[in-house]
């Protein structure tokens, strides 16, 4: 009988395990996951074109513009078990998106703020789109 005591306990446990995680993270960190190379990583840059013309994009890098009317759609071609780092200029975007994707229930969604602009103050390299 002591045993159905604890029955809901393991349960929530059970159930805590499994819930989407959305995490902000910083500058330091997203080059931290970036140099773990793990191949299920999903980065996915949410500027506009016009954007990435300028600065290029981190390497690896989607792009599905934020503002654009298919961007619901590209959203759907992204695996919802893999983790996704998402960026666009200052974290405005990429906050919006992460909230969407945490909603649509993507295991794991990292907002990498202050977004390209800072990535690109650190000092860090982007490619040419």
């Amino acid at each position: 009988m002591k045993y159905l005591a604890i029955l809901p306990f393991l349960m929530l446990g059970f159930m805590a395990c499994t819930q989407p995680v959305m995490k902000v993270i910083g500058i330091k960190e997203a080059k931290e996951l970036l140099a773990a190379k793990d191949p299920n990583l999903q980065i996915v840059d949410l500027r506009t074109p016009a954007e990435i013309k300028q600065t290029g994009i981190i390497e690896g890098a989607a792009i599905l513009d934020f503002n654009a009317p298919d961007f619901d759609t590209k959203v759907k071609q992204l695996s919802k078990k893999r983790p996704v780092l998402l960026y666009c200029a200052a974290g405005g975007r990429s906050a919006a998106a992460a909230q969407q994707l945490h909603q649509q229930g993507f295991k794991t969604v990292y907002d990498m703020s202050p977004g390209m602009s800072g990535w690109l103050s650190s000092g860090n390299k982007t490619v040419k789109q």
